[in-house]
């Protein structure tokens, strides 16, 4: 590996994030490490792993190279997609050495039919995180690690892919591709057993028609929790685009103009939440998060 690389504050914050996140493309790693007083636009344009043709002979991109090749970090390559970076276990030893790992374990790499799914999540999370100051925390972190780096088998239904922590928590799907009608009430009905009273679970959907598709079905389920948004709309939007649910009334805000997160804008009474409760019956993640 050759001599020595003296860690900086930004190899930190790359390191960090990608523990948290698992995986991340070149555009998102320049959001988070070295374009952080970026505007807010260039900052969730970056998020969103968008990325120019000069950033490959920038200082920061030469900078990743050198990590990846001191065993600090791994590029992964695919045919139809950009390169992405996962840790290295070296990467995440330094964390451990440094007090500053959050997980015990981190991911290796990440086949290509999973890839986009994966870096929409963390586009999202990394804007309502790092732009409005939310506490987000990601499906990783919510495993239950084994001693030997790895985890348990997911509980009865597969955790959401963020959680928002706060007095009124959230569920957060970001949903790339439609599932069946069945899928969808098999989830649906796991979460009336999970989800913490009053808690919304949100999509954000990346296909045409997404919204209109999860209200049709939560309306045929009865899911009167569920709100959905175009992935588009929440990047055009910077975070702040609306929620639509089935109930009247107001539309679901995460966040609006100005600094800091949204006050809840709908809260769905306990009535209409049909048997929004926990179960003995059914596993609860620490936390209740789900």
């Amino acid at each position: 590996m050759g001599s020595k690389l003296e860690l900086t504050s930004r190899d930190w914050k790359v390191l960090s994030g990608l523990e948290k996140w698992g995986v991340l493309g070149l555009g998102q790693l320049f959001g988070i490490a070295a374009e952080t007083e970026a505007g807010e636009e260039r900052r969730v344009a970056r998020f969103f792993n968008e990325t120019y043709r000069r950033d490959y002979s920038l200082w920061f991109s030469q900078r990743l190279t050198a990590l990846v090749k001191h065993g600090y970090i791994k590029d992964n390559f695919y045919l139809n997609h950009s390169k992405a970076f996962t840790l290295a276990e070296r990467g995440h030893k330094a964390l451990q050495a440094q007090g500053l790992a959050v997980l015990k374990g981190f991911r290796w790499g990440i086949s290509a039919e999973l890839l986009s799914h994966e870096l929409n999540v963390a586009a999202v999370g990394l804007v309502l995180s790092d732009i409005h100051g939310l506490k987000v925390r990601a499906e990783r972190e919510r495993y239950i690690w084994s001693s030997n780096g790895g985890r348990t088998p997911a509980p009865t239904r597969a955790l959401s892919d963020l959680w928002i922590v706060d007095p009124q928590p959230k569920a957060i799907e970001v949903e790339i591709s439609q599932k069946s009608e069945h899928r969808y009430k098999e989830i649906w009905d796991a979460y009336r057993l999970r989800l913490p009273h009053n808690s919304p679970v949100l999509y954000l959907t990346g296909w045409p028609d997404g919204v209109r598709c999860i209200l049709y079905h939560a309306r045929q389920f009865r899911a009167p929790f569920v709100h959905a948004c175009a992935l588009d709309a929440f990047r055009a939007s910077c975070g702040r685009a609306a929620f639509k649910g089935i109930l009247e009334g107001q539309p679901f805000l995460l966040a609006q103009s100005g600094s800091g997160p949204a006050a809840p804008s709908l809260q769905v009474s306990g009535a209409g939440l049909l048997s929004l409760t926990r179960s003995a019956k059914v596993p609860m993640v620490p936390g209740g998060q789900i």
